[in-house]
């Protein structure tokens, strides 16, 4: 397949990767000047229409995701009886790359990882796109550590609000397919959320949930067996994220997070230590381990009123009674304390209140409220709105003793830079003069005929404008024109002809009619080109064609 030309377009390269049904070589678009990743369903699926079905599929749905953790589709057709898909092109490499290599992942890295997920499933089931085979081999880590999620090879739409139509195979992975999938059920958004949390559980311990000599094995104990603690395994991960693994992991899909969106909240508070909403396992050395069930909220029931003429009447006056003494003996003790200044000296504790996010003023109230006192501090921030908390310590739901002082962070605005004149700097100068003054260059290209090439065209905001530290500033900066050397398309017929500059990205019009070459005298065969054969213009360019006429035989002379 190496160094063939796809469509007319993408032309192939060298082989990258493989899966169960494809392979995937690095290209280059022709058209754009651009490496791109093409994927190639195998010759031996291609000829089965329900696989090449399967393959379109992909390229539809995962078209329709545009996220910056999800790999972008360009394009997908067809060559003959190839079909591929043009993607995104990544450098970087897949988890499990990484894992079989021996990479370890810290606890806090493997959330923060497993959060970036979140975010393109939760994106993709919004679009009601359920990726089904989620796994570490499906997800990239570029080189600047961007996470993307690839491969929607057997993903499905969302026939409904709930459950995704299925076909008569088991489609997935044994180590990382939820329960549901594995016994041929309808799935949603909450079985990729079950495979997400066996990646989850692998970059915490360095194997998945369940192993076993078979994929049947591994998929009996998905459904039948329940997965060890990570913690049990690594004893670095802390409770907060075993609680949130497991609960990822549940059989019965009601048990787990519902979206994607409450797995990432959750994952974010084990990152920023705060209680997650995930249930809390028992501590190591019980005989099993537990789930132990969150308290339920106290409720009051109406009294029972007892029938005629039974006792319990005589039974409520006499409890009745006896707890009035023992309120007022209760109230007797408190006076006597209070007189005598025997008070307690133990002191109460408090539970700390959640306050990023609060203004300065509000966050202060909640803990005068409390008896906690305050100490201010400032943060620069360019997220956070000034005077807003963004940090505080001890964090929320700690229990303090009263009177202890909380240290609160609040935003506090950026300081201002007046932007330099990027304009007419070469890009290296004006990316180290950003340096010094504080700001980040985005950088789009322009062509142009007049600009130096790599030399800035314009900017903004303007020179002299002032703006927070560390804003982005736009500029322009000049790039060469696309260049195409054109082909010889004389003799071929006007389509082929026209067909074949489009390619490069030339406009094609016609010229009219001109005597046929003596090579193709056959009539509507191009005759002549302008600009020629051989010359080099720039993409876009346009190139008229002639098409070559018959030429009438001239008369014969009369014999003398």
């Amino acid at each position: 397949m190496s160094e063939s030309v796809l469509g007319g377009r993408y032309r192939v390269e060298a082989r990258i990767g493989s899966g169960g049904m494809a392979e995937v070589y690095r290209g280059v678009d022709t058209v754009l000047d651009r490496t791109v990743a093409i994927k190639i369903l195998l010759p031996q699926f291609a000829r089965d229409a329900s696989f090449v079905e399967r393959f379109r599929r992909e390229a539809q749905a995962a078209a329709r995701l545009n996220h910056h953790n999800i790999v972008g589709i360009y394009d997908s057709g067809s060559d003959g009886e190839t079909q591929f898909i043009v993607m995104e092109f990544i450098e970087g490499r897949t988890l499990a790359d990484f894992l079989n290599a021996g990479g370890h992942f810290t606890p806090v890295h493997a959330a923060e990882v497993s959060e970036k997920i979140c975010d393109a499933l939760a994106y993709a089931h919004v679009g009601g796109v359920i990726h089904r085979d989620i796994k570490p081999a499906n997800v990239m880590v570029t080189r600047k550590g961007v996470v993307k999620v690839m491969d929607f090879g057997i993903a499905r739409i969302v026939a409904g609000p709930e459950t995704a139509p299925q076909t008569s195979a088991v489609l997935g992975t044994a180590a990382y397919i939820s329960p549901e999938q594995a016994q041929g059920q309808p799935v949603d958004g909450r079985s990729d959320i079950y495979s997400l949390g066996a990646v989850l559980y692998e970059t915490l311990t360095g194997r998945p949930p369940f192993t076993g000599d078979s994929p049947v094995a591994v998929a009996y104990k998905q459904v039948n067996e329940a997965p060890t603690p990570p913690s049990q395994v690594n004893a670095d991960v802390p409770p907060r994220l075993d609680a949130v693994v497991m609960r990822s992991l549940a059989k019965n899909p009601a048990n787990r997070y519902q979206t994607a969106d409450e797995f990432r909240a959750d994952l974010e508070r084990v990152r920023q230590g705060q209680d997650v909403e995930a249930t809390p396992l028992l501590p190591a050395g019980a005989e099993a381990t537990q789930v132990i069930n969150r308290p339920q909220q106290t409720s009051v029931l109406p009294p029972q009123d007892a029938p005629p003429g039974s006792g319990k009447r005589v039974w409520l006056g006499i409890l009745i009674g006896i707890l009035a003494v023992a309120v007022l003996a209760g109230g007797g003790y408190v006076l006597a304390n209070s007189l005598l200044g025997n008070n307690d000296e133990t002191p109460q504790t408090v539970s700390v209140p959640r306050l990023i996010g609060f203004t300065q003023e509000r966050a202060t109230s909640e803990l005068v409220a409390v008896d906690l006192k305050v100490e201010l501090k400032f943060r620069l921030s360019d997220t956070a709105k000034v005077g807003d908390v963004v940090d505080q310590d001890p964090a929320a739901q700690t229990q303090v003793d009263t009177g202890s002082t909380v240290t609160i962070w609040v935003a506090k605005e950026l300081p201002l830079v007046p932007v330099p004149v990027f304009t007419d700097l070469t890009l290296a100068d004006a990316q180290s003069l950003a340096i010094q003054i504080g700001v980040n260059l985005v950088v789009s290209e322009e062509v142009s005929d007049t600009v130096p090439v790599g030399t800035i065209i314009s900017q903004d905001p303007a020179p002299g404008t002032e703006v927070p530290k560390g804003s982005d500033v736009q500029v322009v900066v000049s790039t060469a024109p696309a260049l195409v050397t054109l082909p010889d398309v004389t003799c071929l017929s006007y389509g082929a002809a026209k067909a074949q500059l489009q390619g490069l990205g030339l406009v094609v019009v016609q010229g009219g009619t001109t005597p046929a070459l003596p090579e193709c005298p056959n009539p509507n065969r191009v005759a002549a080109m302008s600009p020629a054969a051989g010359t080099q213009v720039v993409v876009g360019s346009t190139v008229t064609l002639s098409i070559g006429e018959a030429v009438s035989p001239s008369p014969e002379s009369p014999s003398p």
